[in-house]
């Protein structure tokens, strides 16, 4: 990852206290400085994601992932995503919760709403039995190399839990 921050996205953001913050921080093992802090609630989400001006790679942790219908506050949009990825060369990583369907169907149809909504999108993911983590982005070099991390991570174990678009070379 280059030039890494991460985005809470929590839809109950307001209630939290620096000590959350830095539990958060904590938690994923990155410094309380790459955390983006917001003025805005997601309730006027424009606004929100006007204020993202870090142009690295991002992490953004919506309590529940993409919408592939209509958004909540809880979700991040297809069309959101668009907007944050761009025309630049950042990996978007977003964690994304499943519920009453395999993670790879719920992937699978996040993945597709977002290439609906960028076309020149690419996607490679790592998938557990109940989340996955998505990673977009722009160029399919930059996924490779995600794709190619977690698959040496992983070792024989990677087969099932990393995929990627069939647009990829």
């Amino acid at each position: 990852m280059r030039d890494f921050a991460v985005d809470a996205m929590a839809s109950d953001l307001a209630d939290w206290k620096p000590e959350d913050f830095a539990l958060f921080a904590k938690l994923l093992r990155v410094d309380q400085g790459q955390l983006i802090s917001h003025k805005q609630s997601l309730a006027d989400r424009e606004a929100y994601f006007d204020e993202i001006k870090h142009s690295g790679d991002l992490f953004l942790d919506p309590d529940t992932g993409i919408a592939t219908g209509r958004p909540s506050k809880e979700h991040l949009a297809p069309t959101e995503v668009a907007k944050l990825l761009g025309s630049g060369d950042r990996i978007l990583a977003v964690y994304q919760h499943v519920r009453a369907m395999r993670v790879c169907d719920r992937v699978d149809a996040v993945c597709e709403v977002i290439q609906r909504a960028s076309p020149s999108t690419h996607w490679c993911s790592y998938e557990s039995g109940t989340v996955a983590m998505i990673f977009l982005a722009t160029s399919p070099e930059r996924l490779d190399a995600v794709r190619g991390h977690f698959s040496s991570l992983l070792g024989r174990h990677a087969g099932g839990r990393i995929r990627a678009s069939r647009r990829e070379v």
